[in-house]
């Protein structure tokens, strides 16, 4: 063979080579592409849901809020317009905000034992309350909804001018807080006809459209912000702004004759021109607030 024709076989020979070493470069290089785009698209998937599950949870801004609903600018959130239900005169010197679920046994225990403590100083003008119905056991208790429908009948009935009637109703026939019975708008409607006024087809229309359930669900992201720091509970209460712990002495009068001295301290008002505490002999039900869970797993709440 020529000396030629060796040369450029070997030249051949080396191209050939030059050629299967790009040819696997860019091959590796198409693998890398490859993975680099899975793991990208892997990572746009997971925000992508990550986003729709932040968006689930969070509250939708309420479209409705119930009849003559009022700005709390006092309850620790001062953009929460028309989040309050007012109960007594705008005017009262003291406003107490109540973030409270018809569901909370510890929310009904503050009721049976201030219940007519809070109701004499309304009447007194000392005293106005701004109630903020919220949906806390419901999120104890995943998959019920009594807390929820039991706030949007509440606002139905604040339309209808009869809530602090219905207020009384569910808290005098509140059932355990593991037990669900307030969960259907069946139920609200039933317990709606026991307030003269909401047996009408109006009431039952507003309940069924669960009309204020976003209303509702905001109070408790509310109230999820102002206790941040140990968790939402219920009950949460704030005199002119200022967290409030209910009094637990050892009678139900003690206990609400301590209350309305706040009260009046807070009014300047003479202890000798309010309302004396109802009496009572039994010893208070619990003052102790109902919690959040800590985690998705059900727990049983404080009570």
């Amino acid at each position: 063979m020529s000396k030629s024709n060796r040369v450029g076989k070997e030249i051949a020979r080396e191209r050939v080579a030059q050629m299967r070493i790009e040819q696997a470069r860019k091959a590796r290089q198409r693998r890398q592409y490859t993975i680099l785009g899975s793991v990208f698209g892997v990572i746009v998937i997971a925000v992508v849901i990550s986003l729709v599950v932040a968006n689930s949870l969070k509250p939708a801004t309420p479209t409705a809020f119930p009849a003559n609903s009022v700005a709390d600018t006092s309850g620790g959130i001062a953009q929460a317009d028309g989040m309050a239900l007012p109960i007594g005169d705008a005017n009262a010197p003291v406003k107490m905000t109540v973030y409270e679920d018809f569901r909370c046994s510890e929310c009904e225990a503050f009721e049976t034992t201030f219940q007519a403590s809070y109701k004499q100083l309304v009447t007194a003008g000392t005293l106005q309350l701004l109630v903020h119905p919220v949906d806390l056991i419901d999120q104890n208790y995943p998959g019920t909804s009594g807390s929820l429908d039991a706030g949007n009948a509440a606002g139905c009935a604040q339309d209808a001018g009869k809530f602090q009637a219905f207020h009384d109703i569910l808290y005098a026939n509140q059932p355990s807080e593991s037990t669900d019975s307030f969960g259907s708008a069946a139920a609200m409607i039933s317990w709606g006809k026991k307030v003269p006024g909401l047996d009408s087809p109006t009431f039952e229309a507003c309940v069924k459209s669960g009309k204020y359930n976003d209303w509702v669900k905001q109070n408790y992201a509310n109230l999820t912000s102002i206790d941040s720091a140990n968790g939402p509970s219920t009950p949460t209460i704030l005199l002119n702004g200022k967290p409030y712990t209910l009094p637990a002495l050892s009678t139900t009068a003690a206990s609400a004759a301590q209350f309305i001295a706040d009260v009046d301290k807070l009014a300047g008002v003479s202890p000798s021109a309010s309302p004396s505490a109802p009496a009572a002999t039994t010893a208070p039900a619990g003052t102790a607030p109902t919690t959040a869970p800590a985690s998705a797993t059900p727990t049983a709440t404080k009570s």
